[in-house]
């Protein structure tokens, strides 16, 4: 195994918690959703802090939290969606951990993310022509950054593939 924190990035609704908390039980890891430890950290949601703060002030609490993850051992880290491509973010997670880009097609984040419209700032109150494009645009805007993962693991519906494919990487 090539690092002992695996930092798993991707678009909103790519999987990564829900493969996250998969892989630490398989790895024996501990589990840290970034989303997650914000809001237990700040005591509000994501929608609120984003409310309040505007994206750059969630992304600065953010940047706190990810900077923090450089004292980890045996951990797997789910990054927010938008993670990688605020600061130098993406920079810090090559030095300090192995990165593995959950990669889901289009039409399939469209299809998870109308589930959860409410939940994600970034799309909230937004029709299903409105969320593809922002989909679109956001995807465009970020792949450059997801690309330079240590690897690329695809994951349009068959998890049991995925989660093969990043143990397999990890060896």
């Amino acid at each position: 195994m090539q690092s002992s924190v695996i930092y798993l990035i991707g678009f909103s609704a790519s999987g990564k918690t829900t493969l996250g908390k998969i892989i630490a039980g398989k790895l024996n890891y501990h589990f840290i959703d970034l989303d997650e430890a914000i809001t237990q950290q700040q005591g509000k949601s994501i929608n609120e802090l984003f409310d309040e703060l505007g994206e750059e002030g969630f992304r600065k609490i953010e940047k706190q939290l990810l900077v923090n993850t450089i004292f980890l051992t045996e951990t797997v880290i789910a990054c927010g969606g938008g993670t990688t491509s605020y600061s130098d973010n993406m920079d810090f997670l090559q030095r300090n951990g192995t990165i593995i880009y959950l990669e889901v097609d289009e039409a399939i984040l469209l299809e998870r993310m109308l589930d959860y419209t409410a939940e994600r700032p970034l799309f909230k109150g937004k029709s299903k022509e409105e969320i593809s494009s922002h989909i679109n645009e956001l995807l465009t805007a970020r792949k450059v950054f997801y690309e330079r993962a240590s690897y690329t693991i695809k994951n349009n519906g068959n998890e049991e593939s995925a989660i093969s494919s990043i143990l397999k990487v990890l060896e």
